[in-house]
């Protein structure tokens, strides 16, 4: 499975404040249920103040990720 986040959370505090709640949430109480062990998780973050050229490296590289998964 790819999972792809954004966030307007910066890594560091959302994980010292919050313990990634989204990874908690998928791998806690969805992904056991569903019989899905490989897990590929790319978070692009900030969005709020993100440049053209960062967002569209976000696609470029969402798109690289999906084809490895699906080639893999």
């Amino acid at each position: 499975m790819l999972q792809l986040n954004t966030s307007d959370t910066p890594a560091d505090r959302e994980d010292g404040e919050f313990g990634d709640p989204l990874q908690r949430v998928w791998a806690a109480c969805v992904l056991p249920y569903v019989g899905v062990d490989d897990v590929r998780r790319v978070v692009f973050r900030t969005v709020t103040d993100s440049t053209e050229q960062e967002r569209a490296e976000w696609l470029r590289r969402a798109r690289s990720e999906a084809a490895a998964l699906a080639s893999g």
